[in-house]
């Protein structure tokens, strides 16, 4: 029997490029399991993808926030130990002391003073409930600056949290708010932020003029694949545990696996991939993905925004056991049980994972597509051999 699943893909921004993609037939028992499975995944789903099916900003209003360089050190949604990272951070090449624009009119809404974290940070509210956030900043442009001291000296502290009016600091597009600077953790950069009106995080390489800013054409770079057996009986390679291989470059954007991989029952496919702009050294996460069996698309994702209170679940995204034993920031290609994520174009749990049951015995085409927002592609291919529990 050919491959279940039925993957249907929408797309909810203007950004995004996926389409619908039919697969094969079903028996009648499968479309009653699959027909029950997706009522009740119906309600949560449309809860998480609900709030970003329109973006109601305008996405060409933006502009690049400093003129200290256009290099991203760390993109939307990378890794970090408790959460997704939720904005970009640029490089100012450890330097302190370049201007930081106001991306849009507004006015500034929230002052953030702390030793660590963010360190000094502002929040920017625009006419549509949009938000832009700047983070470790050396200093405020007076008379921002002057207020923040006034306050410090009152209460004797320098940490301070503080909503404002919007008539106290109204800002037009393109003035100078702060400086870029060290505060907080982490060494000299500006972390920049985009949130709608929930304040949900959205990618703020979405934008327009904020992605053109970048100058890419070097496609994203694949370094290993993992097959994780997800129950007891599922075997890779006859093992029970998680198989990691290392990717073969074969040519520009063309990677495959040295040996065709064995597999039985429920196995989970991850990825170790970055993305960097042209010859700079930072290397960051890959926007997008899509994942193929014979032709046929079992799983898509792409990082374009994030609910505020899910931005914790890292662990449902990446593979934390993998990064536990040092292997790497592995990217999973399938969507586990109470994954709330927004970056599967409604796909409902269970999607991507390779059942090895639904697929005739014997050889089959893997092919694992990443892109990165300047649409720049690489693929890697494998031949996967799907058999029993016994398969060695």
């Amino acid at each position: 029997m050919n491959r279940l699943r039925i993957v249907s893909i929408i797309s909810i921004v203007a950004f995004a490029f996926l389409s619908s993609s039919p697969g094969p037939a079903l028996n009648k028992k499968s479309l009653e399991v699959r027909s029950t499975r997706d009522r009740v995944a119906n309600s949560w789903i449309e809860q998480v993808y609900s709030p970003f099916d329109t973006l109601r900003t305008d996405l060409s209003d933006y502009i690049w926030p400093t003129n200290a360089s256009t290099v991203i050190t760390s993109s939307f949604a990378d890794y970090r130990r408790t959460h997704l990272h939720e904005g970009i951070d640029i490089s100012t090449n450890n330097q302190k002391g370049y201007p930081v624009y106001a991306s849009r009119d507004g006015y500034v809404s929230r002052i953030f003073i702390s030793r660590r974290g963010y360190g000094k940070m502002l929040t920017v509210h625009h006419p549509d409930g949009f938000v832009t956030m700047y983070a470790h900043l050396q200093r405020f442009m007076s008379p921002i600056d002057d207020y923040v001291k006034k306050i410090q000296k009152r209460t004797r502290h320098y940490s301070l949290e503080t909503d404002l009016e919007p008539s106290m600091f109204p800002v037009s597009k393109g003035d100078v708010i702060a400086y870029t600077g060290n505060t907080g953790i982490g060494a000299a950069h500006l972390h920049f932020e985009v949130r709608d009106s929930s304040f949900n995080p959205i990618n703020p390489l979405l934008l327009p003029h904020i992605i053109s800013a970048l100058s890419d054409e070097v496609p994203p770079e694949f370094q290993m694949v993992a097959f994780t057996p997800l129950d007891r009986s599922s075997k890779v390679l006859g093992r029970n545990k998680t198989w990691t291989g290392d990717a073969k470059k074969e040519g520009s954007g063309s990677y495959t696996l040295s040996q065709p991989v064995k597999l039985s029952g429920s196995v989970g496919i991850s990825v170790r991939a970055t993305d960097r702009a042209d010859v700079l050294k930072y290397r960051t996460g890959c926007y997008r993905f899509e994942m193929y069996v014979d032709g046929q698309l079992l799983f898509s994702s792409a990082k374009n925004y994030i609910l505020e209170s899910e931005s914790h679940l890292v662990s449902n995204y990446y593979d934390k056991n993998l990064i536990r034993l040092r292997k790497g920031r592995f990217e999973k290609l399938y969507v586990e049980s109470g994954n709330r994520l927004p970056f599967y174009n409604r796909l409902p749990e269970g999607a991507g994972t390779i059942e090895t049951s639904e697929f005739q015995p014997g050889e089959h085409v893997l092919k694992i597509a990443t892109w990165d927002l300047s649409g720049n592609e690489s693929t890697l291919t494998t031949i996967l051999v799907m058999g029993s529990s016994s398969a060695q």
